[in-house]
């Protein structure tokens, strides 16, 4: 594989420089001339016939040696790996703006970068293939979930040995349900479904424009009645069969929370739609971009039902071929306001899944943001005024300048291949930018809905995701009684941050859980991506618990109230620990609601079960609690 250097030398003359005529270098993510002029460097892609910034070279070159490092480590480190000591060390510090389209930070903030450091991404056998693994980066909640078991067995709080749950012949099927032909297929149940559809899932990732459904429900209706095969279907026909059959797909499983026979008719629509699948992403469409949507949306709740990887890796690579990742003035493509609202929503809901899903399993993006241009829809400036339903589309478009920030943060924290150790100013910092991302949309119970509530559970799971490195480091530092603090390298506290951002996630889905089934949250889409932030939130408060029984390691004031000392340290406080019983035991519900909803997730029950169920009580008899 050619080295960065190789590559580097192959960049041709930028297009400043060649119209200026100047002798170019190769430079990123500026050359020297651009970069004095402070002028964006830009070399033109022949593939793609449009101008990319190297930046966005510097981003792929980042990328490349990302997946190397994996590559090399899954090669090199036996099965079992060796326990070695973390790598922390005093501090200091300076400003970065975290909107920085840069990849690498001030190394003013960075207090070291480990050379040989003990590596949390982790590589799981997989039981069905003996000789194959599957990866999970240190983003990944399974990866915080290995530390805190490895070090609850040294400490001797839970058993080290394995004791597999007892199964049943059928556990890991999904559960049998029986279709209502009542219901199934009928036009007033199809429009119900459909308005399900855009006010929860359309509202989060604006695939569909709903002001041209009334046309698909039309053909639907006449296809149906008139006996077509789904299979003989082509052309218009073919998306409109597919899109309502889908759109119907994904609002039973919606509401499969409160009527489990939704699970059967989910599935019907399913199929229904699964011979169109070829007919309608075989072209380069924007229908074939929808379809793939609809498709990956419908993954979310089913994870069995399809590879969302190579949904998401068609989808990234399509949207860019469309052009949907930059604004078209100039260019030959004429759009109306409405398409250039349905193209912006629908570029940047593929961009919240595929950065979501990719974080939460540790993945980097196959989607770098120097590329993108494309204007974000329209944002909500003030709430007053507004009505719940007017609001939600608004405030989804502010959800995604949070996954924007988080994208940032995870090329800073977790993606290089040895990620840099940084000081309590670049965590205040960043955290004062979330907090004023946070105040922009303050909005009361009375307005809440699917996009208020995501931006919650946006911002809560950010900052326990901001602050996992620390956690993951702290854990595995204090695992041995025989290091003394001057040992520890450094790790001296831990943020409370996360730990009260984790009672406020499981409070925000308990709420949804409970909610009224003709409540504007009783059509929240609850997928998988919501186990794994019940999961993290649990695992937290775990990871907090383990800490607190060591002993050896304080708590930080608040991030907006911490004051750093002149040797970089942050003052310390007592952390109030009367939440945790009754969050843990809402936690395990949950989790216990996710392992019926997701037939092969009772590990995550499981585990949080035999943690919360020794943690909590050894908590209790130090009288912490």
């Amino acid at each position: 594989m050619a080295s960065r250097d190789l590559i580097q030398k192959l960049l041709p003359t930028c297009q400043r420089c060649r119209r200026l005529r100047r002798k170019c270098d190769t430079q990123l993510p500026d050359c020297r001339l651009c970069q004095k002029a402070g002028a964006e460097c830009t070399l033109f892609d022949h593939a793609l016939q449009q101008a990319l910034p190297r930046a966005y070279v510097q981003s792929l070159l980042t990328r490349l040696e990302h997946l190397k490092a994996v590559k090399e480590t899954l090669e090199t480190s036996p099965r079992s790996v060796p326990l070695q000591q973390s790598s922390l060390v005093a501090l200091h510090h300076k400003t970065v703006s975290i909107a920085s389209r840069k990849a690498t930070a001030s190394p003013q903030h960075i207090i070291t970068i480990p050379q040989d450091g003990h590596s949390f991404d982790k590589h799981f056998p997989i039981s069905a293939s003996p000789n194959r693994s599957r990866f999970f980066g240190s983003s990944s909640v399974f990866a915080l979930s290995v530390e805190v078991l490895h070090h609850a067995s040294t400490k001797g709080i839970i058993s080290s040995e394995y004791e597999p749950p007892f199964l049943k012949p059928n556990d890991h099927q999904e559960p049998e349900q029986y279709l209502s032909y009542d219901n199934y297929g009928q036009p007033e149940s199809v429009r119900h479904h459909c308005a399900t559809f855009f006010a929860s899932s359309n509202i989060l990732y604006g695939v569909v424009d709903e002001n041209v459904s009334d046309l698909d429900l039309s053909a639907y209706f006449n296809l149906r009645s008139s006996g077509t095969l789904p299979l003989s279907l082509h052309g218009a026909d073919a998306h409109s069969y597919f899109r309502i059959s889908m759109m119907c797909a994904i609002a039973c499983a919606t509401q499969a929370r409160y009527f489990p026979n939704r699970v059967a008719e989910s599935m019907a629509y399913y199929h229904d739609a699964l011979p169109c699948v070829e007919e309608v992403t075989s072209d380069v469409s924007s229908a074939s971009l929808q379809a793939l949507l609809l498709l990956t949306i419908f993954c979310l709740f089913y994870p069995r039902k399809g590879d969302i990887w190579k949904l998401l890796d068609y989808a990234c690579r399509l949207s860019v071929e469309l052009g949907y990742h930059t604004e078209s003035e100039g260019s030959d493509i004429v759009e109306d306001e409405a398409q250039r609202k349905l193209r912006r929503s629908t570029f940047w809901g593929l961009y919240a899944i595929e950065r979501i899903t990719g974080q939460l399993f540790g993945r980097g993006s196959d989607l770098p943001e120097s590329i993108i241009t494309t204007e974000y829809p329209s944002i909500v400036s003030t709430t007053s005024d507004i009505d719940q339903q007017t609001l939600q589309p608004m405030s989804i478009a502010h959800h995604y300048r949070l996954v924007y920030l988080r994208s940032e943060l995870f090329k800073a924290l977790y993606l290089p291949a040895s990620p840099p150790i940084y000081d309590w100013t670049w965590y205040k910092d960043r955290c004062a930018t979330l907090k004023d991302w946070r105040r922009d949309l303050d909005v009361s119970d009375e307005l809440a809905g699917v996009a208020t509530v995501t931006c919650d559970v946006g911002y809560n799971s950010t900052m326990c995701f901001i602050f996992q490195p620390i956690m993951l480091n702290a854990v595995k530092a204090t695992e041995s009684e025989e290091f003394s603090i001057e040992e520890m390298q450094g790790i001296k506290a831990v943020p409370q941050d996360n730990y009260h951002s984790a009672i406020a996630l499981i409070n925000t889905y308990e709420k949804l859980i409970r909610a009224p089934v003709d409540s504007p949250l009783g059509i929240y889409p609850m997928t998988f991506l919501s186990a794994h932030y019940i999961y993290l939130a649990g695992l937290t408060l775990m990871a907090h618990a383990l800490l607190a029984l060591d002993g050896r390691i304080g708590v930080l004031q608040k991030m907006e109230d911490l004051s750093i000392e002149e040797n970089g340290q942050g003052i310390t406080e007592e952390l109030d620990w009367s939440g945790l019983w009754e969050a843990s035991n809402s936690g395990l519900v949950l989790l216990q609601w996710c392992a019926e909803r997701w037939p092969g997730m009772e590990g995550m029950r499981d585990i949080y079960m035999k943690l919360a169920g020794r943690v909590l009580p050894e908590m209790a008899r130090k009288r912490l609690l």
